[in-house]
């Protein structure tokens, strides 16, 4: 996700608390915000010049290979640029929420969507752990078939060698 999509997801929310009557219409778009955050964070380094990019390197008079060194100041600029205006437009909307519907809301929404993030991954874990207890269960179950098994062949092997002996015996007589 780049810096666009963010801000992309800043204007339509700060456009929807304009027109929302409550927290609920504005869902969507603080989802879609949350998300793209998450993703900028995961995003790849490999992604293309932005024209802020590109117009430092033009000003700084770097070439094309600086584009790919992570270092070279119209990266680096870039980077923190796009960071600072992500940053300005976030602020607008949490002053924004906050002025609607009361000190601290924005806050709260991300209170409440990190601890159900945070329950999502214990449930997450637990379902994980339960899978491989099913898992070592049905193996050990299966194990037991096995030996259980073995030692039923191996008590019809004996009884019939007991019987086979018993009749060799007896027609030897």
């Amino acid at each position: 996700m780049d810096p666009v999509t963010i801000a992309a997801a800043i204007a339509t929310t700060r456009t929807l608390v304009k027109s929302a009557k409550g927290v609920k219409d504005i869902a969507q778009g603080l989802d879609q915000l949350f998300k793209a955050q998450e993703e900028e964070q995961k995003a790849e380094k490999g992604k293309p010049k932005s024209r802020t990019q590109q117009v430092i390197n033009i000003r700084a008079k770097e070439g094309d290979e600086a584009f790919d060194d992570e270092t070279s100041l119209g990266s680096v600029a870039a980077d923190v640029l796009e960071k600072e205006q992500i940053a300005r437009n976030l602020k607008a909307l949490q002053r924004e929420i906050d002025n609607k519907w009361g000190k601290g809301t924005f806050k709260k929404i991300e209170v409440e969507r990190s601890k159900r993030i945070a329950e999502k991954h214990k449930k997450k874990r637990e379902a994980q752990q339960e899978a491989q207890r099913r898992a070592e269960e049905e193996k050990s179950f299966w194990k037991r078939i096995a030996l259980e098994t073995v030692k039923a062949i191996s008590l019809i092997v004996f009884v019939g060698g007991g019987i086979y002996l018993l009749m060799f015996l007896k027609d030897m007589q």
